[in-house]
Order: structure tokens, then C-alpha cells, then sequence
């Protein structure tokens, strides 16, 4: 009996931790159908640190040779220390890079850096399921290193991509989540809040009380510096695009898009 109730609560925890990961899986290919042999993922994880962590399935994958399809996250393990015990930063190659699951509530952007060599193909592919990408996520692109110049990918929008360009050797996944710990209204409890959506120059709410916060976000996540006066909101000033408000009123988070044009 008492190995069963350890069991229990051992079989509980690593419940409780899996609950904490949001991890998405890719399959990657060229247009030979050659792949490496490795399953590649990404992602935040309690387990996670900024160190290659072989425990939840990170292996050291060799440096990418001369010839030949291989394809890897990249990232710089700070973990190494030289014999008088300074710390130097040693570049990693590996199959899965998984961020630290952030102690944070509200808007978090993490960022994964994979490298390529197209081989003998003259295509890669990346393969994902969108059905499978986590409700905390609020957007994810694949981009080249020009934010996107290039390649710009919607990850939600799309269950897969191509390209023939062996001049772009990396590319970056940006995620955007929203890891709320408190309860969010309904989209369509929200709708009735503000208005018109596009909007040009001034954005009205209306039914909110007793407002704890106001908070803008830029597409990339980043904080701007917009005020509530009398229930209005001057956007004349942004560029055109996509943006997020989050409101937080007695504890309760009311949180929309909006397009400026």
C-alpha cells in the first residue's frame, strides 16, 4: 500500500509538470524526403533552463558539416566554466530548445534560432499540426534574421512551409504568448467594449468600471504608450496594423485586438 500511494503522488507531479510545458513539434525535410533522423520541438517548460537540459529530451546534436541536409536549433549555453571557474558562452546545437516557463502574468515572447544546410535537395520543408498549438499562444511566425523581409510565416494560419533559397541558412520562431493566470472574458462579452474596430484616430470603450489597469501591446508584444481618458483612447499616432488591449477590472482580465488604419 504505502509503494502505491508513492507511486500516486509520483505519477501526480510529473502530471502537474507536464501540465506546465507548451511544446510544439516540427518535422523537417528537404525535397528529397531526407530528414536527420531527429524529432525536432520548441517551447517553455518548468524544467527548462538556459543550458542544454538532457533530462527533458535536449541532445547535443554535431556541428553542421560541410556537405549534406542537417538542420538544428541553435543557442549559447552559458553553463561552461574554465578551469580558474569564469564562465565562458559555448554555442549548442540540439533537436528541441525549450525556454524556461517565465514567472510572469500577462504578455511573454520567447524567441528560437534553427540553422540549415539544404544538402543535395534544393528545398526544406517544415511540417507542423496547427490544431495542436497551445490556447496560451497568441501568435507565432516563422521569420528570416530581417524580421521577416523575406520569409514571414503564420504558424496558426498554416500547417506548413517551403523555401528554395539556400542563401537564408537561419531562421526564427518567434511565440507570443499570453500566460494570464487569472480568468478572461469571452471574445464576444468583449465585443460590446470598444469601438469601431478598424479604427482610425479614436477608440471608444464603453461598460467598463472600476478599471484596475489598461495595458497596450504591439504585435511583438512590446508595451506602447497609449492612455484611457474619459473612456477614449487617442491611436492617431500608431502606424497601421494589429494591437492588443488588455484591461484588468476587479481581478477579472478583458482582453481584445484591434487594427489601426
Amino acid at each position: 500500500m504505502k509503494y502505491f500511494v508513492v507511486l500516486f503522488i509520483l505519477i501526480s507531479v510529473l502530471s502537474i509538470k507536464a501540465q506546465d510545458n507548451i511544446e510544439i513539434n516540427i518535422n523537417i525535410k528537404n525535397d528529397l524526403n531526407q530528414t536527420t533522423g531527429y524529432t525536432y520541438s520548441f517551447g517553455i517548460s518548468k524544467a527548462a533552463t538556459d543550458n542544454l537540459d538532457t533530462d527533458i529530451g535536449e541532445l547535443m546534436l554535431p556541428p553542421p558539416a560541410p556537405f549534406g541536409f542537417w538542420t538544428a536549433f541553435e543557442f549559447i549555453d552559458s553553463s561552461q566554466t574554465n578551469p580558474d571557474g569564469t564562465i565562458y558562452y559555448d554555442r549548442v546545437w540540439t533537436n528541441k530548445d525549450m525556454k524556461n516557463y517565465p514567472n510572469i502574468d500577462g504578455m511573454y515572447k520567447s524567441r528560437h534560432k534553427m540553422i540549415f544546410r539544404f544538402g543535395s535537395g534544393k528545398k526544406i520543408q517544415i511540417n507542423w499540426n496547427n490544431l495542436n498549438i497551445n490556447e496560451k499562444i497568441d501568435s507565432i511566425f516563422i521569420r528570416d534574421a530581417f524580421n521577416g523581409l523575406v520569409i514571414n510565416v503564420d504558424m496558426k494560419k498554416n500547417n506548413s512551409m517551403e523555401w528554395d533559397n539556400d542563401g537564408i541558412r537561419e531562421l526564427f520562431i518567434e511565440v507570443f504568448y499570453n500566460l494570464t493566470k487569472t480568468s478572461v472574458e469571452d471574445e464576444n462579452e468583449k465585443a460590446s467594449y470598444y469601438y469601431p474596430n478598424p479604427v482610425h484616430d479614436v477608440m471608444y470603450l464603453d461598460g467598463i468600471e472600476a478599471v484596475d489597469s489598461i495595458k497596450f501591446y504591439d504585435i511583438a508584444g512590446c508595451l506602447i504608450d497609449l492612455k484611457l481618458f474619459a473612456n477614449t483612447v487617442d491611436v492617431s499616432k500608431l502606424y497601421n496594423g494589429i494591437y492588443f488591449c488588455e484591461i484588468t477590472t476587479k481581478g477579472k482580465i478583458n482582453r481584445f485586438k484591434f487594427i489601426k488604419n
